[in-house]
């Protein structure tokens, strides 16, 4: 050491020659990979986080270990910097691969299928007849932030029906005309979309909507399908809706270059299946793939473990597999290996199940599951036909 002769300066100058070593993954980033695994709770984040520093420290430590001796060998100062740059080039290289690694995860359709049901508004995803006990429903279809839209199902306390309408049973028109002016959407995440452009009038079973001049409903593909879409996830229980100008000649999309034809409304029996749906904010929806609709039933629900595209992400588990048969309105899944739902995280286990009944009623058929190893879990008896959701998504009933 004394013939070495180390002073402040040429210390100061070995560690500025160290590597830097930094971790370029955002804060977003991070408490995505924390939230990857639902089964971790606030206790166990809070000890995640406190172990990372802990972590860097020890790593600093075994970096000190393997530089600092080199301050103390006689005659090999060269040689010992050269074997530990490029021990930590090495590292540094490790630490970047599985930097990117990490990053890749953060984006796999598993993680994102994984955001806690802690985001959502309710722990379930559909809304069935049980639910209601003398409340009115109400559907709206909620302008999403990927050109789709999403089908949310409101339920109103039967005094507030009294309260807004006496004892008349307001149509889903007349739920529209009341309140899609003061739903907040945006509070939910969505655009401020609602109530339509122009007016709405019923004669029968066929709504008229009078388009206004530069609507904008149609100045694109994605924009005339959010619209389309959310009028049939809206008006259950009428049979059409017809467009009109203003001065009552048939309305003519800019998109199809023809006078339009009466759409056809189905009150939610379109023969579509459903799929995971993430809102930029985080919230998670069940929405079909716009509006894909099948020959089968059969077809629709094994189609629920593929992802169809970049925006939706699939509901089964692609390792799960099934066979249907259908007796008239009732069809049975038999998984082909007995399934416990206690091995799958309880909110990807509620998103598949409920997934499959919302498809099924899609098709107006219930769903009895055979071969799962828990007999009741949660609100489902497997030893019955399981009961035909009435509209996907609940949401609190919030008016600006």
């Amino acid at each position: 050491m004394t013939e070495n002769k180390w002073d402040d300066k040429s210390i100061e100058q070995l560690l500025s020659d160290m590597p830097n070593i930094t971790d370029n993954r955002s804060e977003k980033e991070v408490l995505m990979r924390l939230k990857k695994d639902e089964r971790l709770k606030s206790p166990v984040l809070t000890k995640r986080k406190r172990w990372v520093p802990a972590v860097v420290a020890a790593a600093a430590l075994v970096v000190l270990s393997l530089l600092i001796p080199s301050m103390f060998k006689k005659n090999d100062v060269a040689l010992t910097n050269n074997s530990s740059d490029k021990q930590m080039e090495s590292r540094s290289i490790e630490e970047n691969e599985a930097s990117e690694d990490s990053k890749m995860d953060f984006f796999s359709d598993d993680s994102a299928a994984k955001t806690s049901v802690e985001e959502n508004m309710f722990e379930s995803f559909a809304v069935y007849e049980n639910d209601i006990a003398g409340d009115t429903v109400f559907h709206l279809g909620l302008a999403g932030d990927a050109a789709e839209s999403v089908p949310v199902t409101f339920i109103i306390p039967a005094e507030k029906i009294r309260e807004d309408f006496g004892e008349v049973q307001p149509t889903s028109l007349d739920l529209y005309k009341k309140y899609a002016d003061q739903i907040d959407e945006e509070a939910f995440g969505f655009s401020d979309y609602h109530p339509y452009k122009g007016s709405l009038s019923v004669e029968g079973e066929m709504i008229t909507h009078v388009l206004p001049t530069g609507h904008n409903y149609d100045m694109g593909s994605g924009s005339i399908a959010v619209y389309i879409h959310s009028l049939q996830d809206t008006f259950y229980g009428f049979k059409h809706i017809r467009f009109e100008n203003e001065d009552g000649s048939i309305h003519e999309f800019d998109q199809a270059g023809e006078p339009s034809k009466p759409l056809e409304l189905k009150s939610g029996k379109n023969n579509t299946n459903y799929y995971l749906f993430i809102q930029s904010n985080g919230l998670e929806f069940l929405s079909s793939n716009f509006y894909k609709s099948y020959d089968s039933l059969d077809k629709a629900l094994q189609e629920m473990k593929v992802k169809p595209n970049d925006i939706f992400l699939p509901l089964i588990p692609d390792n799960i597999d099934f066979s249907v048969t259908i007796d008239k309105n009732l069809a049975r899944v038999k998984f082909a290996e007995t399934l416990d739902l206690n091995l799958m995280l309880p909110t990807e286990a509620l998103r598949m199940i409920e997934g499959m009944l919302l498809t099924a009623a899609s098709f107006d058929t219930q769903l009895q599951f055979e071969n799962i190893s828990q007999v009741e879990w949660q609100r489902f008896d497997f030893t019955q036909p399981l009961p035909m959701p009435i509209g996907p998504n609940p949401m609190e009933f919030l008016l600006k």
